[in-house]
């Protein structure tokens, strides 16, 4: 008895866990599901978590990635403005933005999707293409790239076309650039004429600054060594007016001025230690021997 009340428990338990996998389904957080009744999708979608379901065929659960998908193709030829070939690849980030739709345009197929989405970025990338000039795409010079614009409006384009599939594209890059063989050696040598213009230009420019600051450098030297002549004049001049006080003091007094000069000579010749032989007679030095008395040294 107790080996079947066992038996029962087990079976009873297995019952409760497939009654449970086959009623409900689990949703993770990077999916959202879609339900649908006899085939047909009536209800909205479904986010993460645990939810009811009937068995197949009243129920069918399709699960997608909500998450953002990339979608990348091999080169293709594209025509210029000016008729010139170009080899683009370009690539594609979108989300699903409206599962519903999304499962009745492509039945929950992705493979399905990114072929369709590969034809609308195709047309996108020839007609935009189409409406700017070689130079736009392949330059050395940054004034004449137009890729940032190039590359907004093939994204508007193909976002515009897959708001009825349910799509969202968050963006569209040119990838890599190719040039045919045809047109390499032309490509290359306008890129050269034009690098050699840049040079050219950017020498000038240059040249120009360089003159510029010399005249600058001129005008400050000149302001610098007129302000210092004014200076000197205006010392020079304090200065003779000075020796013109002395002057006249001298003039009138000259024993004081030659009294002065020998003393002035005799500090000079003195400022050492230093031994001389000289006659005391001799001018410095007979101020040691012979100072003035006159009133000329007073």
């Amino acid at each position: 008895m107790k080996k079947n009340y066992i038996t029962m428990t087990v079976g009873a338990f297995l019952v409760i866990i497939f009654g449970f996998m086959l009623f409900t389904f689990q949703v993770r957080q990077t999916e959202v599901a879609i339900k649908t009744r006899f085939g047909k999708a009536s209800e909205d979608a479904l986010g993460p978590g645990f939810n009811l379901r009937l068995p197949w065929p009243v129920n069918e659960v399709y699960k997608f990635d909500n998450r953002i998908q990339n979608s990348e193709w091999t080169f293709e030829e594209t025509g210029t403005k000016e008729g010139k070939p170009i080899l683009v690849k370009v690539f594609v980030t979108w989300k699903i933005k409206e599962p519903l739709k999304f499962y009745n345009s492509f039945s929950g197929d992705l493979a399905e999707a990114n072929e369709v989405l590969e034809g609308k970025v195709r047309s996108a990338q020839n007609a935009v293409i189409g409406m700017y000039a070689f130079n736009n795409l392949v330059t050395t010079n940054e004034e004449d790239l137009k890729l940032d614009a190039i590359e907004a409006d093939m994204r508007d384009r193909v976002d515009k076309d897959s708001e009825g599939d349910g799509i969202e594209i968050m963006m569209v890059g040119i990838k890599r650039l190719g040039i045919p063989e045809s047109v390499t050696g032309a490509v290359f040598e306008r890129m050269k004429a034009e690098r050699q213009a840049r040079i050219q230009e950017i020498e000038a420019e240059g040249e120009r600054q360089a003159k510029t600051i010399k005249a600058e450098a001129d005008l400050k030297a000149n302001e610098i060594l007129a302000e210092a002549e004014a200076q000197a004049i205006q010392i020079r001049g304090e200065a003779e007016a000075q020796a013109a006080k002395y002057f006249e003091v001298f003039k009138k007094n000259p024993e004081l001025a030659n009294f002065l000069f020998n003393q002035k000579a005799l500090e000079g010749l003195l400022k050492d230690n230093a031994t001389l032989i000289l006659d005391p007679k001799t001018p410095p030095f007979n101020l040691l021997t012979q100072p003035n008395t006159d009133k000329s040294a007073e």
